[in-house]
């Protein structure tokens, strides 16, 4: 990163934001808060006039269905007003052809709704024109549950009302009911609670209910071609024109972003201040431009010139590498100093997922997930993390002679290595091997602490921390020690003892020998007591951490052979079932396995990412690169 300093002409903004800023990826800082001086600057407050149009854009388009999200800004020389009366034209034209469209569609529905009504009384010989020149009474068309209507003599007895049955099922009876206009009120809360439910007409309906219903198919039809006709021209509307909207709306949100760089500027009264991060291989380009332009000019500084400002972490990894930066932001972005570790947890996760998962089969089915998710372009970085771990997963199952779980005397290849449960001897193998992996993986995060320690100037995480100098002598030589015992050597262990001894001593005192290192004064603690107390348990928790991180690995080796083990019951009741039950526990028993003991490898393999593995060398207290063009 580079932090760069741009000082030109007020009256000048918009033509030197546009010539050279706007496409260019800078985070913009807050130049009041970066420069030393900025007397006489304050903050830029023009209000953006496009922000009214943009949104208009923006609504028109999402009620056009037009997608847009990936348009990018363009200038295209075009005013505010040539753009704003476009978008009046065509919003008018798609606005009257949707209203069309719909109320054409509400009225087809409702006629829909009609005959639906209609069809259980279509044999019925009432005219319903009839029913609608009724003076003093009142009534009802709809259907009640049978129950209702066997009690309804009993609730009807002494009201001027009448129910009119017209036809009948299994669950329900059709009719209309007569009432007088004063005791509609009563009579309606008496068939509510009998669970009469009302089909309401127009009234315009003219004929018995076969006429009525023939009638609406007819104008169904007419308005459905209507319809049809009028989403033909809506499209062909949308098409002619699709291009030029997009057009118009790349170039009014190019207007938009370039008013929205006001916000990020201070100003005097002839001058503007632009201060911001900029990806130090961009800086050579931005540079070359700007020097030719005498109006303008650009400070470029390194991010020890402003250090009270932290600067931003841009993570640029390989490809294969990309879908991986999702973890490490989950822990937290890189500090700007500290070394980008997605490379390093790629290939490890990678790795620990095919030892704990190796089986061809399956592997190869995580994969094929991963490919057809990422062609659909769906799952977001899932898809392409799936392809990475199923082809580990295969190479796994080779060197284990593992497909769908058929290994050892159910084999259908040979393994290129061992199996892991074929005897307790490649068990023991398994554990053995894992717990070796997990002490060459945590000696790594001890190099790359010193890596970091290194980058930052901080000799304290160097040479006297857990995870620096000290603290990799003092593990080193305990497993070299433990090793010697269990083999029996006569070599004398007296020189590793020592250094063991004096690196321990080391991380026990490693904050006052760091603030030595570092000349600071004041470096010898003023309680020594509390001191002692507390350095004391600070370096048994060390120690205990050095064991429990190491046996932590174990666990990879155990979800090696649970899944072989998982897989073996699988198998064994296949052979034991006939034909039709062996294919449905084939079937149910691998994608068990491939989802729920994948989705627990995954998680077992995160979380000795994050604990065992970040925790002796990553901080992640960065903050990501975001340029305002992206």
């Amino acid at each position: 990163m580079k932090f760069i300093n741009l000082v030109g002409p007020r009256s000048e903004f918009e033509r030197i934001v546009s010539d050279y800023i706007i496409d260019s990826s800078i985070e913009f800082e807050n130049p009041l808060n970066a420069l030393r001086s900025a007397e006489g600057f304050s903050m830029d407050t023009t209000a953006n006039p496009y922000e009214d149009t943009l949104k208009h854009f923006i609504e028109v388009l999402q009620y056009a269905n037009v997608e847009f999200k990936d348009v990018k800004h363009h200038n295209e020389n075009l005013s505010r007003e040539e753009m704003e009366q476009f978008l009046e034209h065509f919003n008018t034209q798609l606005h009257t052809l949707k209203e069309k469209s719909e109320s054409l569609k509400f009225e087809i529905q409702h006629e829909k709704e009609i005959i639906d009504t209609l069809t259980p009384v279509l044999d019925t010989n009432v005219h319903l024109e009839e029913l609608a020149k009724l003076s003093y009474l009142k009534y009802r068309f709809g259907k009640l549950p049978r129950s209702s209507y066997q009690k309804l003599g009993t609730y009807l007895k002494n009201l001027p009302a009448y129910f009119y049955a017209l036809t009948s099922d299994k669950e329900f009876v059709w009719g209309i009911y007569f009432v007088s206009e004063q005791h509609s009120e009563k009579v309606d809360r008496i068939f509510s609670t009998l669970y009469f439910e009302a089909l309401l007409l127009d009234g315009d309906e003219r004929g018995t209910p076969a006429q009525v219903i023939e009638s609406l198919k007819q104008s169904m039809e007419k308005k459905q071609a209507e319809l049809t006709a009028l989403q033909v021209r809506l499209q062909a509307t949308l098409n002619s024109q699709k291009n030029d909207l997009l057009r118009a709306y790349a170039n009014i949100k190019y207007q938009y972003d370039l008013y929205s760089i006001h916000r990020h500027a201070t100003v005097s009264r002839n001058s503007f201040c632009l201060t911001g991060w900029i990806d130090a291989d961009e800086v050579p380009e931005l540079s070359a431009k700007i020097e030719q332009d005498s109006s303008c000019s650009l400070i470029v500084d390194e991010p020890e010139a402003v250090h009270h400002i932290t600067p931003p972490t841009k993570l640029k990894n390989w490809r294969i590498f990309k879908p991986f930066e999702e973890f490490v932001r989950m822990y937290g972005v890189p500090n700007y100093n500290e070394m980008d570790p997605t490379p390093f947890l790629a290939i490890v996760y990678t790795l620990l997922f095919g030892i704990m998962f190796g089986d061809v089969g399956h592997g190869l089915c995580l994969a094929a997930i991963g490919v057809v998710l990422t062609l659909l372009k769906k799952g977001g970085f899932l898809g392409k993390l799936l392809i990475p771990l199923g082809l580990s997963s295969t190479v796994f199952g080779l060197l284990y002679g593992s497909v769908f779980g058929f290994e050892g005397e159910h084999a259908l290849i040979h393994p290129l290595w061992f199996t892991p449960f074929e005897g307790s001897e490649a068990m023991m193998n398994t554990l053995l091997y894992s717990v070796i992996l997990g002490v060459v993986i945590i000696l790594l995060c001890m190099i790359f602490n010193i890596v970091n320690g290194v980058r930052q100037k901080n000799w304290q995480k160097v040479w006297f921390s857990q995870n620096g100098v000290a603290g990799m002598v003092f593990y080193a030589l305990v497993l070299f020690c433990a090793l010697s015992i269990l083999n029996g050597s006569d070599h004398p262990l007296s020189l590793a003892v020592i250094l063991i001894v004096v690196s321990l001593i080391l991380i026990f005192l490693q904050e006052p020998l760091g603030k030595l290192v570092a000349k600071q004064k004041n470096w010898i603690p003023k309680d020594k007591g509390g001191f002692f107390l507390e350095s004391f348990f600070e370096t048994f928790e060390i120690v205990l951490s050095f064991v429990t991180n190491t046996v932590s690995f174990l666990r990879v080796g155990a979800f090696a052979l649970n899944h072989a083990g998982m897989m073996s019951v699988v198998v064994m009741f296949i052979y034991q079932l006939n034909f039709g039950g062996s294919i449905a526990i084939a079937l149910f028993g691998n994608l068990l396995v491939i989802g729920l003991e994948g989705l627990i490898v995954g998680i077992q393999v995160l979380r000795l990412g994050f604990y065992e593995m970040f925790s002796r060398f990553y901080d992640g207290g960065g903050r990501e690169f975001k340029p305002t063009n992206q």
